[in-house]
């Protein structure tokens, strides 16, 4: 089991939240996956557990390890997605728990994948994750080669520290929002051109296919 800086992790360093997303995705996935049963829920969970990481790892509590911190967003999001689904007992008449049938529960086991396509869904995550960091490098590449050194910054700042237009506008004196609105769509452009030529089955990145998409 690596270690991780906790120092590092505070300070958004982006390459050791990248070891950390690289060690801990597949046994996070594997959990949150072994109470959903749907593996769509639960790529969407496991990405929720990383990102509530990135939020809470200012008040982060050395009692504890990493490994115990991550997990326990994890059971949290896993907690509150059943809270939001639940459960309706088909019978009112029994209230003992042995016997109590819900509805909920029912649905969970009809849902359930055999072992194999379980093990196919999580490769298809994971390639898709791989493609998409191939895609962030490529583009990268491309505005480094290009010199756009004070737009890397500006982008770096929108899409992975969540920065707004006005505060980007301000830290890094660009003209106006606008103009940080312009970076940004025309980024978003760029990417999903470059995710495009990396689907040419368009199996990978459905929603760049799907009628009405740009």
């Amino acid at each position: 089991m690596e270690d991780f800086s906790i120092a590092k992790l505070q300070a958004l360093d982006e390459v050791e939240w990248q070891r950390l997303e690289e060690e801990y995705f597949p046994r996070i996935y594997f959990y949150v996956k072994k109470q959903i049963q749907e593996h769509q829920t639960a790529e969407d969970l496991t990405q929720e557990t990383f990102l509530g990481g990135v939020r809470g790892i200012q008040n982060f509590d050395e009692v504890y390890t990493i490994e115990q911190y991550l997990f326990g967003i994890a059971r949290n999001r896993v907690v509150d997605h059943f809270r939001k689904r639940r459960p309706i007992p088909i019978s009112e008449k029994e209230d003992s728990s042995a016997s109590r049938s819900y509805l909920g529960l029912e649905r969970m086991a009809s849902d359930r994948r055999p072992p194999d396509e379980s093990a196919v869904a999580f490769e298809q995550v994971m390639t898709k994750r791989r493609a998409l960091a191939a895609i962030l490098r490529e583009y990268v590449a491309e505005l480094w080669e290009a010199e756009e050194y004070e737009k890397l910054k500006i982008l770096e700042f929108l899409f992975a520290l969540s920065g707004r237009n006005k505060e980007a506008m301000q830290r890094f004196d660009v003209r106006d929002e606008k103009a940080v609105a312009g970076i940004k769509f025309r980024a978003i452009e760029r990417l999903r051109a470059l995710a495009r030529q990396r689907d040419p089955g368009h199996d990978l990145f459905e929603g760049l296919w799907a009628p009405g998409a740009r």
